[in-house]
């Protein structure tokens, strides 16, 4: 039975997996190749450009935020009892190294407020390009 269970968990873990998860995953492999013009057109114009040696490194920088509530339900009325508010973020760097005006490789960078990796973010910056590659 356990070795059910520690094959299944794989399958468990990638269907938790969102669909910007997995075009984040995807990017570093798909993209190369795209032009400096597809790149501005699926992607935006970059916060940021710089040069290093014979490359043109484009970043990109996004974050998502969200709060949420929790009531502990304590407390005799409902002006004494403990709530809590969390504001919960996300955010993805994603560089973009270019040479001769193609893209040439990928690195995306991912975190919750909490410092748990996520790519979710980072998929939000890249699924445009890659349904305009055509994958």
């Amino acid at each position: 039975m356990r070795q059910i269970a520690l094959l299944a968990l794989p399958l468990l873990l990638a269907a938790c997996t969102s669909d910007l998860e997995l075009a984040a995953e995807r990017a570093p492999r798909e993209l190369p190749g795209l032009t400096a013009t597809q790149l501005k057109l699926c992607a935006g114009e970059p916060a940021a450009k710089n040069r290093e040696g014979g490359n043109e490194i484009w970043s990109y920088f996004r974050e998502t935020s969200s709060s949420a509530t929790a009531d502990s339900g304590l407390g005799s009325t409902p002006t004494n009892r403990g709530t809590t508010t969390f504001d919960y973020y996300r955010y993805c760097d994603a560089t973009f190294t270019l040479r001769d005006g193609r893209v040439t490789a990928v690195a995306l960078k991912g975190r919750t407020s909490t410092g748990r990796p996520t790519l979710e973010p980072c998929g939000a910056i890249v699924q445009s390009c890659l349904k305009l590659r055509g994958r």
